[in-house]
């Protein structure tokens, strides 16, 4: 079992000083007991603040520990992309043709290529496709869209909605017992 296997610990890569290019890269590990009850990742734009957090995630999600993501731009839903048997297949409906295209390929070759890079990059960090189906088995994964049915939406206004007229009188009436039963509430003072 790797070091970074045990409960608790978060892999979060490897680390090397810049000064010492050749010396043997270390773990970089992270204690879950340090994240009590909060986070807040901060930084300059492409300082690797996404990258982080959704490493900090996905070893939660192993661990089995809760995480609620408010993720504006929406990078973090990429979580949900996982594809523990790395297969071409399971990456061409997600290539941007575009993309295919610039690089000379069809999206099947493009795809191919895309599969490979994820297979031999987690191979060099010492994972592979049982981690992801260990992640994907670890947790549920939701995203939660307000104004949008790009996920599961969400909208707090329809709770405004008036309720459906089916009795125009009943209506009436029943608004009109709740104004009188305000006026009557201890200390108010009808004014009408």
């Amino acid at each position: 079992m790797q070091e970074f296997e045990k409960l608790g610990l978060f892999y979060l890569g490897r680390e090397r000083p810049a000064s010492q290019p050749d010396a043997a890269e270390q773990l970089a590990l992270y204690d879950s007991r340090d994240l009590v009850t909060h986070a807040l990742c901060v930084g300059m734009t492409g300082s690797g603040k996404t990258g982080l957090g959704i490493s900090l995630i996905e070893e939660a999600a192993i661990d089995g520990v809760p995480v609620i993501a408010i993720d504006p731009k929406g990078d973090i839903a990429d979580l949900m992309l996982t594809f523990p048997e790395l297969r071409a297949g399971d990456f061409e409906p997600w290539v941007n043709p575009d993309d295919a295209q610039r690089a000379g390929q069809s999206t099947g070759d493009f795809a191919a290529a895309e599969a490979k890079k994820w297979s031999d990059g987690l191979a060099q960090w010492g994972q592979d496709g049982a981690r992801i189906q260990r992640l994907r088995d670890s947790a549920q994964f939701t995203v939660y869209t307000p104004g949008s049915t790009a996920g599961v939406p969400v909208s707090v206004l329809g709770s405004f909605d008036p309720p459906p007229v089916r009795d125009a009188e009943l209506l009436a009436e029943r608004a009109q017992s709740a104004v009188s039963g305000l006026w009557r509430w201890p200390g108010s003072t009808p004014t009408a």
